[in-house]
């Protein structure tokens, strides 16, 4: 392999997994002042975050087609979930991604170099009495160049 592109590689990944795991944490120690729960930051003192895999969209070739949503039929270009803990992304000006609010699946807006997307997962809308709540989510299948 080529020593120079795996270590520039590896260096590039690291800081970009430090800095989501760091406002993973933020965000927990946040939760944490805001619901009076000085304990719960120590239960995410490991890597306990979805943050750990850095999300981006695979480049599109094709329309997907046989991928539909269980809520309401739309095609999806991923399956709609609940995250487990924190999850920290960025669409990369991609479009697509919804969240589902009041019944209804709403356009999340897409995020570029400087802003991020933070869901609050299961586990973390369990520990803290669904004070704030975990957020169902999807990508939508969208037209592309």
């Amino acid at each position: 392999g080529n020593c120079t592109f795996d270590k520039g590689f590896k260096e590039t990944f690291q800081a970009g997994f430090e800095i989501r795991r760091n406002i993973g944490r933020a965000f927990i120690r946040s939760i944490a002042r805001a619901m009076e729960y000085p304990t719960l930051p120590s239960l995410f003192a490991e890597d306990e975050f979805s943050a750990m895999g850095l999300r981006k969209y695979p480049i599109r070739r094709k329309i997907n087609s046989n991928m539909y949503s269980d809520f309401d039929g739309t095609l999806l270009r991923e399956l709609e979930h609940i995250d487990s803990t924190v999850t920290v992304l960025s669409t990369f000006n991609n479009g697509g991604h919804e969240m589902l609010y009041k019944n209804q699946y709403r356009a999340a807006p897409a995020t570029g170099e400087n802003s991020f997307i933070v869901n609050i997962g299961k586990l973390v809308d369990d520990l803290i009495d669904i004070k704030v709540p975990s957020v169902r989510h999807s990508v939508a299948e969208v037209d592309f160049d």
